[in-house]
Order: C-alpha cells, then sequence, then structure tokens
C-alpha cells in the first residue's frame, strides 16, 4: 500500500513515529531541572546566588537552580540526612566544621551523630570564624571570659555557636558552670554588648583561599560604625592547634596583619574553616557535573556584586579538596578536570 507522494505507507508511518520520538525526546532533553540550593538565613552573606540563578537560567537549556532560606548548617545537615526526596535532588551550604560537629555527634547543637559521607562540588569561602570583641578594657584575652556574662549564636548555628563553644570548652575551659554563656545569636548578641548586658560578643569575617579578599560581616560593620570602642581577642595558633589535637576538628589558624579589619591597629589571629556547596552521597553525577560547571562559569561573575562574593574565584572553588581530596563529588571532579582546575595544589601554587 502506497500513499499518494507515492511512498510504501509503512514507510510513512515510521518516518511519523521517529518525528515524534524525536520531538519528544528534544522536549525530554529540554525539560527544566529545578535544584534547590539550600542555604542558611538570608542576610547571612549568599544572596549573590540570587544572581547566580539568573545568570545560569539565561543561558543554561535546562538547569534551573534557585535559593532556600534555612536556619543554617544544623538544619541542613540534619534534613539531608532524612529526606530522601532532597537527597537526590538538592545542594546544601556546609562546611568542613560544620560536618566535623555533624559525625562527632557534639551537643547541644547535635543530640545524635550523623553519618553520611557527605560530597562536595566546590568551595565557596573561607569563614574567618565568629570570635570575640569586647569593649570593656580591662578584658586582655579570652581567657579573661571566665566568670563573665558573654553572647555567643544559637544552638542551630555551628560558627556563631558550635564552634565558639568548642574552642571556649577545650581551648580555654570556659563552660556555663564558671560562665555566663549566652546562646543569643549574632543581632541580639551584638545588642547585648553594645547595651552593656555582656562584656565580649562575636564579630565575623570572610576570606578567599589566598586571603586576597577580606570581607568584614555585617555584626563586625554595625559595631564599627557604632562609635563605641572595643578590641579584637586573639585565637593563638597554638589554641587551635590543640583543640585540633583533641577534638579532631579542622580548623585553619589566620594571621591578619594590622589594618586589615576595622579598628585593628595590631597583628590579629584568627580561625577558618572551608564553606562548602554539598551534596548527598545519592545526588546524581550528571546533576553534580552541570551544577559545578555553571559555577565555575558564572560563579565568580555573579559573586561580584556582593560582599562574600569576592571570595567565589578558583581558587576558593578547590581549597577544601587539598585536605579532603576523597569529598569531592565524581561529577563535580569531572567539571573541574574540564575547566583545567585539577589538582587543587597546581591552582593554588600557580595562584600565589
Amino acid at each position: 500500500m502506497r500513499t499518494r507522494t507515492g511512498r510504501p505507507y509503512g514507510l510513512c508511518v515510521a518516518i511519523a513515529i521517529a518525528v515524534f520520538l524525536g520531538v519528544s525526546f528534544a522536549a525530554q532533553a529540554q525539560k527544566e531541572v529545578r535544584v534547590p540550593f539550600l542555604q542558611y538565613p538570608l542576610g547571612g552573606g549568599w544572596e549573590g546566588y540570587f544572581i547566580f540563578d539568573r545568570l545560569v537560567a539565561d543561558q543554561h537549556p535546562w538547569l534551573r537552580p534557585f535559593q532556600q532560606e534555612t536556619p543554617g548548617y544544623v538544619y541542613n545537615l540534619k534534613v539531608m540526612a532524612k529526606d530522601r526526596t532532597l537527597q537526590k535532588t538538592a545542594t546544601f551550604g556546609s562546611s568542613t566544621g560544620a560536618e566535623w560537629l555533624a559525625a562527632k555527634g557534639i551537643k547541644p547543637f547535635f543530640e545524635e551523630p550523623i553519618a553520611v559521607d557527605w560530597k562536595w562540588l566546590y568551595g565557596e569561602t573561607l569563614h574567618g570564624n565568629s570570635w570575640f570583641v569586647t569593649t570593656d578594657p580591662n578584658v586582655k584575652s579570652v581567657a579573661d571570659l571566665k566568670g563573665k556574662a558573654i553572647a555567643i549564636g544559637l544552638k542551630t548555628q555551628t560558627h556563631w555557636g558550635g564552634f565558639v563553644y568548642t574552642l571556649l570548652k577545650h581551648g580555654y575551659g570556659i563552660t556555663e558552670e564558671n560562665a555566663s554563656i549566652q546562646f543569643l545569636g549574632p543581632v541580639k548578641g551584638m545588642d547585648a554588648l553594645l547595651d552593656g548586658r555582656v562584656v565580649a560578643a562575636l564579630v565575623q569575617v570572610n576570606v578567599d583561599a589566598l586571603l586576597r579578599e577580606v570581607v568584614p560581616g555585617a555584626v563586625l560593620t554595625r559595631l564599627a560604625a557604632s562609635g563605641k570602642s572595643f578590641r579584637y581577642l586573639d585565637l593563638p595558633r597554638e589554641v587551635a592547634e590543640k583543640v585540633n589535637r583533641e577534638t579532631g576538628s579542622p580548623f585553619i589558624p589566620l594571621s591578619f596583619p594590622p589594618k586589615t579589619l576595622p579598628n585593628q591597629p595590631e597583628r590579629l589571629q584568627w580561625f577558618a574553616d572551608i564553606g562548602v556547596r554539598a551534596v548527598h552521597p545519592e545526588f546524581p553525577e550528571d546533576l553534580a557535573y552541570e551544577v559545578t560547571k555553571e559555577f565555575i562559569r558564572v560563579g565568580p561573575k555573579a559573586g561580584a556584586f556582593v560582599a562574600i562574593g569576592k571570595t567565589w574565584n578558583k581558587e576558593t572553588m578547590v581549597r577544601p579538596f587539598v585536605e579532603f581530596p576523597n569529598k569531592i563529588h565524581p561529577g563535580a571532579l569531572r567539571a573541574f578536570k574540564e575547566a583545567g582546575l585539577w589538582p587543587p595544589e597546581k591552582v593554588l601554587s600557580t595562584s600565589r
């Protein structure tokens, strides 16, 4: 049997089916894939990701990242350990230190250990972590805070709460038993300091992997603009290393030259951990590849519009894999190799 065109009817049917399937496959290939990016409280510095979302949507045929505010890294790790849907669809903000807290089940932040072999797509920033400033001229060091009223972060906060609590306890022997530790969070903690209700509270900075970009956090900027006289309290390298040995924490000692931060006339010793974009090990390899490839491509462009985004450079992206090479997701590894950004030691050494 032939059609009016002279072609066999069966051939026409086959062509029609092929065209239909081709259109179907093309439509399927172009179907948008929405990827939740679990973050932390708005105002913490991740707003550059809104720009990242737009830049990706403008050029990528189907990848659609979108941002979700969360209470913080403690929440992210807990929910990602339980939610099977998010495990295969979402990325989340985490850090080398946050995952250490979770793996150890350190109270009061985690009730029990979370034993998941999280994978990372890329590094986002070095959290020059929350540490103390004081307005009391009689407080010369952290050891002087024993017996005093001090403000730290909430019990849902890794950097403002968990790390500070661990360093106070293991570095200085300061606990709720010998000091009035108030879990207020960064904003209310600074309110308490400015009102004279505590003698010390926390400020924070972010830095890139080479310490070329130093971004003071909003709480520090507010304190500097208050007109109050204040001073930073050192966290000496030997204290950070002692706590690392005793607890297995991944704190990185930092040293800031004079005048790096507002009202900093002398060298300042600080500490950091590395903020990462993390996923569950069940996260698909192709999706990990696309997300990482896009961050390598447009992350620095998006970051240029916001303060913390200035740390989104290639050196910071590979920095967590210096100490933790096995944590990289296979899809992310493929993206870094294609971009010529592997191994990380080579990227860092050629940038110095």
